[in-house]
């Protein structure tokens, strides 16, 4: 396989992950980072060891050497970033949320797939080993039928100011919903048909927290519930007919308890530095195949997270 090199858009806190797991993969180099002054750039550069840095997001999608652009900036700038990538003939890879509606969304995988290029909304949860494994107990039946999902995600100190910006594309729903729709999609094989929910707005209507109902096409509740206002275990329960399965932590999760009514727990590790490692390796192998999406990390699966958001968005301001 072709040695892929990533130029990294953008200097947040998530870089310094997503450089270790490029390193760690088998067929990625990081190749150059940009931020928007130079100074920045060189400055995160040289903490991470990276060669080549750029003082603007357009200098770096004009170097030819490089073939996949990550994008990491503010959920707001992600439409705009990615459209600069592909205009450049840049294979691409975005944080979540892809953009911040559905046709914002639909738009970049058109031009993608108009202009023969790769594009993926990450999420790494999808990919990870402890993942794949709690499907294989769940359709082993080990649990029994499954009827509900539970998610928590606790982020009490947030640490970066644009969460409390909503133009920016902050708040609890935009920085954390899609972990739980697209987990829930992967992990149950359906589509979510159907949503409604509340949330805790700040005086500049930012949601603080928020709480959603979700059901599957074959009625399989999804309960997420998403705060910054306290402090609580995160994670995933999954309740079946015979017992239930913990994952805590579960969109970077090395571990996961099983639990079978009558029986003793057992414990699933696999204990990795890098958690998103999996997902680089997964891009690459798309891109060397000449794929123009992932068939884990659908479209369809991001178009069907944005819709959601959108929808549950409309009734958080409703029921203000």
């Amino acid at each position: 396989m072709k040695k892929l090199k990533y130029g990294i858009m953008g200097t947040g806190r998530i870089v310094e992950r997503f450089v270790g797991a490029v390193r760690s993969s088998e067929a990625g180099e990081v190749y150059a980072i940009a931020s928007r002054s130079l100074e920045n750039a060189e400055k995160k550069a040289r903490e991470l060891g990276i060669s080549r840095c750029y003082g603007s997001y357009e200098q770096l999608v004009s170097d030819d050497n490089i073939d996949v652009i990550y994008i990491p900036t503010i959920n707001s700038a992600h439409r705009e970033n990615a459209v600069l990538a592909l205009t450049h003939n840049k294979h691409v890879l975005i944080e979540k949320p892809m953009t911040l509606s559905r046709e914002d969304t639909k738009m970049l995988f058109d031009m993608a797939r108009e202009k023969g290029l790769f594009i993926m909304e990450a999420q790494k949860s999808l990919f990870l080993p402890i993942t794949e494994e709690i499907k294989k107990i769940i359709y082993d039946g080990v649990i029994g039928e499954i009827h509900l999902l539970d998610y928590m995600i606790s982020i009490p100190e947030v640490g970066f100011k644009w969460f409390y910006d909503r133009k920016a594309g902050g708040g609890a729903l935009f920085g954390s919903g899609n972990y739980i729709l697209a987990h829930a999609m992967h992990l149950l094989e359906e589509e979510l048909i159907s949503s409604s929910g509340h949330a805790t707005l700040s005086d500049e209507g930012t949601d603080l927290q928020c709480i959603f109902n979700l059901k599957s096409e074959k009625g399989i509740l999804v309960d997420g519930k998403i705060t910054t206002m306290v402090a609580a275990e995160s994670g995933v329960t999954i309740y079946g007919e015979k017992g239930r399965i913990f994952i805590g932590d579960f969109w970077k999760a090395r571990h996961a308890e099983v639990f079978v009514y009558g029986e003793e727990s057992r414990q699933v590790s696999f204990p990795v530095e890098y958690e998103m490692v999996y997902e680089v390796d997964h891009v690459n192998r798309c891109i060397d195949d000449r794929l123009m999406e992932s068939p884990v990390m659908t479209s369809k699966v991001s178009l069907s997270s944005a819709e959601h958001i959108d929808n549950l968005w409309n009734h958080f301001l409703k029921r203000v």
